[in-house]
């Protein structure tokens, strides 16, 4: 049972180990592409603000001029980080700003984008960002002077903050797993306690600690335990109907044996005596057999009535067919039995063979009852009926109603048993058709 257990907690911690990290990385996938894409659009308004500026600081008479000191202080000075260029229709750059004099030119010139006037373009060029902004420059003299106007910066500031956000993002999400698997662990551990609780009560019952599961257990498990506990509490009935039916059958056959000990086998009697006394020997055997056998229940087993019924109405019809006998059954829709269908059988051939053999013409078969509800089962006959002083008696081993007949009744005995080992009942009444009415009770 442990083994049991731990492989549950080890497969459920499997799966969390590999899907929850491929979950968080897919996560983290996706916010660092949007941080990186948030951060380059960051970029692209900034350079954009110093194409403005740029475009403020310009001026174009017969060429393009602009002022010595720039109002962004980086693009005067050299490898600042900030770079910018104006290049014309022919990709010559016009004018470059202080800050590119140790640049090679001429290897921008040559990836200008081609753009038309109003458009712009943003991209990145291995280790900077670029922004090109086309013009149509208009001139005092009515001239109109196409001009491309490229911002640069240097990347390496965004990508540091990309690695720090990157390292950041893995720290926190990776503890993040390892914080939901350690919380999993812990409530699968606490969630499957209830099933390690029920594999150590287990262990008392086999030690034999204990005879039942007696703790509180969870809706889930519960239902588990109650069958557990029928089982159990059937087995033990078994135990004690198996040693008390040796009992039984010994102390019952000492008088039988007694009595063809002590006959005189010269008596003309003696053949009848002794036919007699093995009949009724054997009527004891079949008895404590029947009653041992009772005992083995398929309790987890579901049986529908109505066929059972409609078996045992076929056959007593065929016995009975000189009597005349018209057996009447009503059993509801759904209605089942929880156990071993030959004992149903069983049951319900005793207590209907009584009400056809004691009956006059007629017996009424009633079955009420549901997978959820308990099973119930009235017999009823217009024969004599069972005087209510011997109702109880009848039940027991060794006593009839029809005292004119000799020998053991055992029949109703035998179902009694039966319905106890179910946990069930067997009663008398008295019937509506005149005779005796059999309620038959099973959970």
């Amino acid at each position: 049972m442990s083994s049991s257990l731990g492989s549950i907690v080890g497969r459920l911690l499997l799966a969390s180990a590999i899907l929850l990290p491929l979950f968080l990385g897919a996560t983290g996938v996706y916010l660092d592409r949007g941080h990186r894409i948030s951060v380059e659009a960051a970029e692209a308004e900034r350079l954009q603000l110093h194409i403005l500026t740029l475009l403020a600081e310009a001026e174009y008479e017969r060429g393009l001029s602009m002022p010595e000191q720039l109002l962004e202080a980086r693009l005067n000075q050299p490898e600042s980080g900030l770079y910018a260029l104006v290049s014309d229709a022919n990709a010559s750059v016009v004018w470059q700003s202080p800050s590119t004099l140790t640049m090679d030119v001429a290897d921008f010139s040559r990836e200008f984008p081609t753009l038309v006037p109003g458009e712009q373009e943003f991209r990145r060029r291995e280790a900077l960002f670029q922004l090109s902004y086309q013009v149509l420059w208009e001139a005092e003299s009515g001239l109109e002077v196409p001009l491309l106007f490229t911002v640069l910066e240097a990347a390496g500031p965004v990508v540091a903050e990309q690695v720090v956000y990157r390292q950041s993002l893995l720290l926190w999400l990776g503890g993040s797993a390892l914080l939901l698997i350690g919380c999993q662990a812990i409530i699968l551990l606490w969630g499957l306690r209830p099933l390690r609780d029920l594999a150590r009560d287990i262990g008392q019952i086999e030690v034999g600690a204990t005879e039942t599961l007696s703790r509180a257990y969870p809706a889930e498990v519960q239902a588990v335990t109650d069958s557990l506990n029928t089982l159990l509490k059937s087995e033990t009935q078994r135990r004690s109907r198996a040693r008390n039916t040796l009992s039984d059958l010994a102390h019952n056959l000492k008088t039988p044996l007694a009595v063809i000990r002590s006959a005189n086998a010269g008596e003309p009697y003696y053949g009848d005596l002794v036919e007699e006394q093995i009949s009724l020997m054997e009527q004891i055997v079949d008895y404590q057999l029947q009653r041992a056998a009772s005992g083995a229940h398929k309790l987890l087993r579901i049986v529908p009535v109505a066929p059972v019924l409609q078996r045992l109405q076929a056959s007593l019809h065929k016995v009975y067919a000189d009597k005349g006998v018209v057996i009447e059954l009503q059993c509801g829709v759904g209605c089942v039995f929880r156990g071993d269908e030959r004992d149903l059988l069983e049951l319900m051939g005793i207590i209907m063979d009584n009400a056809c053999k004691y009956g006059r013409q007629r017996v009424q078969v009633t079955a009420t009852g549901s997978s959820s509800q308990p099973l119930l089962i009235t017999v009823e006959d217009d024969g004599d009926g069972i005087p209510a002083p011997l109702r109880k008696a009848v039940l027991n081993r060794g006593t009839r109603a029809d005292s004119s007949q000799s020998g053991y009744g055992i029949g109703l005995a035998v179902a009694a048993n039966l319905a106890d080992s179910y946990l069930g009942g067997l009663q008398i009444a008295d019937s509506s058709l005149g005779g005796a009415c059999l309620r038959l009770e099973l959970p």
